[in-house]
């Protein structure tokens, strides 16, 4: 029954998509929108991207936990209920009706599309986009693509520990193979239809076929903030760990660390945000020096971009010997730490307070280069401008 009224659902968006769009091609063009950026928050992608392009229109038809950003447009979304996912429903297909008349392009960032998505992964909407001679750019930020199975075979076969692990404990559906189909048809749809396609091949490995281009970040330059002062004097030492997922980002291991750190007598602040707001997190950053990121990842996440944008010595997982398309030389901006590495390499830093300033500063410039705006709002401009 359910499935059922998914597919009325979805027809009838066709239908809507259909009026809407030759509805507002006959009232004629109103706006010069380059990139249409949407549809679903996620690390303040939306946000941050619609920022570096001109004239872009910026969407989000759910609400982020974590964000209050304002877009060009939102729905007024309490805590996505029912309710929101009806009017969802029907505001989506008239708004991307409106935006198609209107736009050059679309960017997509994760999985979800104005039309319900989960029943052929965005196919008949990309198809009717590319319809209208659209461009179409998808940009991946994990689970959205990710194989969870495959994941757990590069596991295996590489012995490595991933979050992919750990799934079974607490969310048993997403090793289904219902679940990784779903997976396999996000990707056919944009390896049909999409002009570029953003992922990281092994953080986020997928059936994706296309040649992909690994991820940008988009952080703000008024967001980096440089503090010397603050390793003047270590004696009140600040570690920050702050999870939006806490079992698979490691919250267990690090836990374990701090209390067997404390335990042999080592003295710090530690500061955990579960569930905080980002305004929060960003402001405690400021005086903070170590920060405890991810540890069953390749790449470092906005959290950890964030960290060494507030001038703190990060740890995490993430590696360029194994995410290769990570720029070369990345591993010196952090401390690469292996989900076994967290105590002792956490307790190296304690024991090297020069060492701790020595990973906030090549942290720092690694994210002025890799990570800031004005310099990879640059980059996706010229690669979306050869479309």
């Amino acid at each position: 029954m359910k499935i059922s009224l998914s597919y009325t659902a979805f027809f009838f968006q066709k239908i809507l998509l259909s009026l809407s769009y030759y509805f507002f091609k006959m009232i004629g063009n109103q706006r010069n929108i380059t990139w249409v950026i949407g549809v679903d928050e996620i690390a303040a992608n939306i946000k941050y991207i619609s920022e570096t392009m001109t004239d872009s229109y910026s969407v989000s038809l759910s609400k982020n936990r974590f964000y209050g950003f304002r877009y060009d447009y939102s729905l007024v979304a309490k805590d996505n209920s029912k309710i929101d996912l009806i009017i969802r429903a029907v505001v989506g297909p008239v708004l991307l009706g409106y935006l198609l008349n209107n736009a050059k392009g679309f960017f997509y960032i994760f999985s979800t599309g104005f039309l319900l998505s989960h029943i052929d992964g965005r196919n008949y909407e990309f198809a009717y986009i590319k319809g209208k001679n659209k461009k179409l750019v998808c940009c991946f930020v994990g689970n959205d693509i990710r194989s969870l199975k495959k994941m757990i075979e590069f596991s295996k076969e590489n012995k490595f520990e991933l979050a992919a692990n750990y799934y079974y404990s607490f969310a048993p559906g997403l090793l289904s193979d219902d679940y990784d189909d779903s997976k396999k048809r996000i990707a056919v749809a944009a390896d049909r239809h999409a002009d570029l396609v953003f992922n990281y091949e092994f953080d986020q490995m997928s059936y994706l076929k296309s040649m992909c281009l690994p991820n940008y970040y988009f952080y703000p330059d008024s967001g980096f903030y440089k503090d010397d002062n603050k390793f003047i004097n270590q004696l009140d030492i600040i570690i920050v760990h702050a999870p939006s997922s806490p079992i698979i980002k490691g919250t267990q291991l690090v836990r374990a660390a701090i209390d067997k750190l404390r335990s042999e007598g080592y003295k710090f602040k530690y500061v955990e945000f579960i569930e905080a707001s980002n305004t929060d997190v960003l402001e405690q950053l400021k005086s903070a020096h170590i920060v405890l990121n991810e540890f069953y990842s390749f790449v470092p996440g906005l959290f950890g971009v964030e960290a060494m944008a507030s001038h703190c010595a990060l740890l995490t997982s993430a590696d360029e010997e194994v995410e290769l398309s990570l720029p070369r030389g990345s591993n010196k901006a952090w401390m690469v730490t292996k989900h076994y590495e967290v105590y002792d390499n956490l307790k190296t830093l304690l024991d090297s307070p020069s060492l701790v300033k020595q990973y906030a500063d090549s942290g720092y410039e690694w994210a002025l280069e890799h990570a800031a705006i004005s310099s990879t709002g640059k980059k996706l401009e010229n690669k979306l401008n050869k479309l």
